[in-house]
């Protein structure tokens, strides 16, 4: 299943505060489709991903080896002494020197195995008429075709079908891999948009609190604010500067890190590219549901399986059946004293043979189809449970994206809200009617509540990046 978003690494909730160019304003930038493309083409992962299928296709590709042809070469020597001689014509002892050389082969078509032969020898013996020898050479051919077990080649031709299975699962295995790690890509991405925005109202609040030293310094001076004011507003000013430093540092930390899984040095020259705070249209949770039904990678990978689980059962059912097999062969020979003569091969030899063979009650067959049938009911509902679980993840997620979407809106109000605040302060100060402060802190609360808005952006396509990768849209494939 696809693995939850853990969380953004160091979403980081900094109270208000920021600061000044560590980070230089960028000419270029790169999305997060050009990130993750990049990723794609560089990280040896996707290459791992691809080997893997390769491999299984060569495991399946090794099973054709079953049809080649095989060549068996044996040369033999007999001795055959006074008990067996006489069955070769000796008296006390008989000699054989032979080489037998076959070449034979599977036919998947038929089921049929094809064979050649070709064999010679020269027999020695000692008869009461003297010493005999006698030579002997010839070729054949043998066919034996099935007339029901493996019928048409079915069984011969089944761990090669099968393996068809093996490799789509592998494929479909190593594209959810590969979406995963993206995700994961994806997210750390993300974490370096956030952290560019929080640089940036860092950034906004040292120019306020800027801007707040100088026109508090014009008042010292006029000697309409105590000497506390300005050092409160020069304490402000360093408090952003330290801040910003340390959040520019995780900035760059985060930009290294991209860099690398990228495999490309030139991301330190570029600034991330996307809109945090755009919402994303999304489906009804009918509409959203049905499209991961028909998309999910994760139900595909049942189905191949109860598929893969049918078919070993068909392979089971056509091992139950008896053997009916009928072999012809045939062949010509020559044989004689003399070594000349015996290759005139022009004799024949022909057989035909019918073999019958049933085991009786075969229960060992019959429990393995029970036991197939078991295991594809059990994957039934195995499958049923993990969509369900899928269907629970998705309407958690809408949920989540939809309440978010309400969280947001009350953000944006307390901004608002803060900025408004944050001028009736100015207003009562400059009047002498308040304390810098009141100012300072409905500043750092406007900051704060920017800093909140940005967080609970990020985490808003945080939840957006996994609804596509729980539809198994964010990494595209063919």
């Amino acid at each position: 299943m696809k693995r939850p978003l853990v969380v953004l690494t160091a979403l980081v909730f900094f109270p208000g505060m920021l600061l000044m160019g560590g980070i230089g304003v960028f000419a270029q930038e790169i999305t997060l489709d050009q990130y993750l493309e990049r990723v794609q083409e560089n990280h040896p992962y996707f290459t791992k991903e691809d080997l893997n299928i390769d491999i299984e296709k060569k495991g399946a590709e090794s099973l054709l080896g079953a049809e080649d042809w095989q060549l068996t070469i044996a040369p033999s020597y007999n001795f055959f002494g006074e008990a067996s001689a006489p069955e070769y014509g000796g008296q006390e002892r008989a000699h054989r020197l032979g080489v037998d050389a076959k070449i034979e082969r599977s036919l998947w078509s038929t089921g049929g195995r094809l064979g050649f032969t070709a064999t010679s020898s020269y027999l020695n013996t000692d008869p009461l008429m003297g010493p005999s020898e006698r030579f002997k050479h010839g070729f054949g051919m043998s066919y034996t075709h099935p007339f029901l077990q493996n019928k048409r080649g079915v069984l011969d031709r089944l761990e090669y079908e099968l393996s068809d299975f093996a490799v789509e699962l592998q494929k479909v295995q190593s594209i959810e891999n590969k979406e995963a790690f993206l995700l994961d890509a994806a997210v750390r991405y993300l974490d370096w948009v956030y952290y560019s925005e929080v640089v940036s109202i860092a950034k906004q609040r040292l120019v306020l609190a800027e801007e707040q030293l100088k026109q508090t310094d014009r008042k010292y001076k006029a000697n309409l604010v105590d000497k506390v004011d300005l050092l409160r507003a020069e304490d402000a000013i360093r408090i952003s500067k330290q801040t910003i430093l340390q959040l520019e540092a995780q900035w760059m930390a985060k930009q290294a890190e991209l860099a690398v899984i990228s495999g490309t040095d030139d991301i330190y020259g570029l600034a991330p590219s996307y809109d945090l705070y755009a919402l994303e249209p999304l489906p009804q949770k009918t509409e959203a549901v049905g499209r991961m039904r028909e998309q999910s990678r994760l139900l595909r990978v049942f189905t191949v399986t109860r598929d893969q689980l049918l078919g070993r059962r068909r392979g089971f059912v056509e091992m139950r059946k008896p053997q009916l097999n009928v072999t012809v062969g045939g062949g010509f020979y020559g044989a004689d004293e003399k070594f000349g003569d015996s290759l005139a091969i022009y004799n024949p030899d022909a057989s035909v043979a019918l073999v019958f063979s049933k085991t009786l009650d075969n229960r060992t067959m019959n429990a393995t189809i029970e036991q197939l049938d078991l295991q594809v009911r059990q994957l039934d509902e195995e499958m049923r449970s993990v969509e369900l679980d899928l269907e629970s993840s998705m309407v958690s997620l809408l949920i989540r994206i939809v309440e978010l979407e309400k969280v947001l809106a009350l953000n944006r109000a307390q901004i608002e809200s803060a900025e408004e605040k944050t001028e009736e302060e100015l207003k009562l100060y400059n009047r002498g009617r308040s304390q810098l402060t009141f100012v300072i802190q409905s500043r750092d609360n406007e900051q704060n509540a920017r800093l909140s808005l940005a967080e609970n952006a990020a985490l808003y396509h945080g939840l957006i990046l996994q609804y596509r990768a729980l539809l198994d849209e964010l990494l595209k494939t063919d």
